[in-house]
């Protein structure tokens, strides 16, 4: 058989056309990189031979049309040169499938978590001025009853108490993607608008957007303001929208609708409505809920104790601390087993450090930023209930401490059970030795695939570390298959 290495000069003449040689060339490249030479080399000599016969006139040229197909066919045994069992046998013991898992895992977390959002979100500046200071007042009763105070006390507070800077007044049922706020809600957070306006005074049928609401529904579209949409029967004009780091009450609060007070609370309104307030500097709980129980008595309101005043957080604030400190007690964690399992990474070159870099860079990245947006969806789609912050807390981030630090163990373990030479999975693995004997105790020895080495893992409490020996270039001639 006439093969590209046995080609004449005079060969060249009569080298087949494009048309033929081009589909072998580009059907090579799906052909195992280990066995395209020698596959490219059985195509290419066909193709010589048929047209030398072709040449010589001992086959018509009527035939050239069926030597074109026959080459590109060539793609049909390319095809399954890669994808034989033995093939994929050896890719999916490869690095490459470890690799390619990651980045398409990565991609479709991005791809449904709109680009990492809650993260980012950690790293956008708070939305709200000194959320420290922000207190809830409030009457509470049993577990199943309402809480929150009189609607016809927070104008009276806010105009005279000498220990608040502000108070603001707001309505939100459980799981509504809407709330009603008094007009100074925004201006007490110290929240300006991303687009448009806040709620001004006097206001009553117009309506402030949340950042995610925006993007989602209408598109990041700027033209919303101005806008008309209905809710509850009601028109309302879309005069604002806030930013997207910012929410307050609730994550799930979609729209904001202004609630009036004064001089009277509106038609519909509760008998208790949530409370919040800024205090000022140097004020004492105690010294503040003797003022509002005075200023009460005042107004004609006889209140049979003075309300609770709590801390405000329901807003979001700096967790990249807390987060940082899970992921440091879960590595804490990943690096007890390690020690208690006796793993151990030997020296070996780069390619293999680099490939146990990817994978922890890959475990310390894609797992935190799957278990915040995780968490940030739970806390957004579950009913408010002590269950959803119980859920979305604790026991959450106990399965992903557990979760992260097997995965750290995972990645020790892997990287001890390859090739260093091709960054294969070992395999064949064949026991060899007694349990009971001292000077050839029980040892496990697993192979490369490709023939560069073999690996002897102790199986009893001797204290030897792993051996790798590796095999010089003769012996791998055994492992062709």
């Amino acid at each position: 058989m006439l093969r590209n290495a046995d080609k004449t000069p005079d060969d060249h003449a009569r080298r087949p056309p494009l048309a033929g040689r081009l589909p072998i060339r580009l059907a090579s490249w799906l052909v195992p990189r280990r066995t395209r030479a020698e596959w490219l080399a059985r195509w290419n000599s066909g193709l010589y031979n048929w047209w030398i016969l072709v040449e010589r006139g001992e086959i018509t040229r009527d035939t050239e049309p069926e030597v074109i197909r026959h080459c590109w066919g060539a793609f049909k045994d390319a095809f399954w040169q890669r994808f034989r069992r033995e093939h994929l046998r050896r890719q999916l013991r490869g690095p490459g499938i470890v690799l390619a898992s990651g980045a398409l895992i990565l991609l479709l977390a991005a791809l449904l978590t709109s680009g990492f959002s809650a993260t980012r979100a950690l790293f956008l500046p708070l939305m709200v001025n000194d959320p420290k200071s922000l207190v809830t007042l409030r009457f509470t009763g049993s577990a199943d009853q309402p809480s929150g105070v009189p609607p016809v006390l927070v104008p009276a507070w806010r105009a005279k108490s000498k220990y608040l800077a502000d108070l603001a007044g707001y309505r939100h049922l459980r799981r509504a993607n809407r709330a009603m706020v008094t007009t100074n809600f925004f201006s007490l957070m110290g929240t300006p608008a991303a687009l448009g306006r806040t709620f001004e005074p006097g206001d009553t049928s117009v309506a402030v957007l949340s950042g995610p609401a925006w993007q989602q529904a209408f598109g990041a579209d700027p033209g919303v303001i101005g806008r008309t949409i209905s809710l509850d029967g009601r028109q309302y004009t879309v005069v604002g929208v806030l930013p997207e780091a910012f929410w307050a009450i609730s994550p799930k609060i979609a729209i904001w609708t202004p609630l009036t007070l004064e001089p009277a609370p509106e038609p519909g309104t509760p008998f208790l409505i949530g409370a919040v307030g800024r205090v000022k500097p140097g004020t004492s709980e105690a010294a503040l809920r003797a003022e509002l129980l005075e200023i009460a008595k005042t107004v004609g309101f006889n209140l049979p104790r003075p309300p609770q005043v709590v801390r405000f957080d329901a807003v979001p604030g700096r967790m990249i601390g807390d987060y940082a400190a899970v992921v440091g007690f879960a590595v804490v964690i990943a690096a007890t087993l390690v020690a208690v399992g006796r793993l151990s990474l030997r020296r070996h070159g780069w390619k293999y450090w680099a490939f146990f870099g990817a994978k922890t860079v890959w475990l310390l990245t894609v797992l935190p930023l799957l278990w915040i947006e995780i968490g940030a969806a739970l806390r957004t789609q579950l009913p408010d209930t002590p269950w959803r912050a119980i859920l979305a807390g604790p026991i959450f981030s106990t399965v992903f401490i557990l979760g992260l630090a097997c995965a750290l163990w995972w990645n020790f373990a892997d990287q001890n059970r390859r090739c260093p030479v091709c960054l294969q999975k070992l395999a064949l693995p064949v026991t060899i030795g007694s349990w009971a004997s001292t000077f050839e105790p029980a040892t496990t020895e697993l192979l490369c695939v490709e023939g560069h080495g073999s690996l002897a893992v102790p199986e009893t409490e001797s204290g030897e570390p792993d051996r790798w020996t590796a095999l010089d270039a003769s012996w791998r001639e055994l492992f062709k298959k």
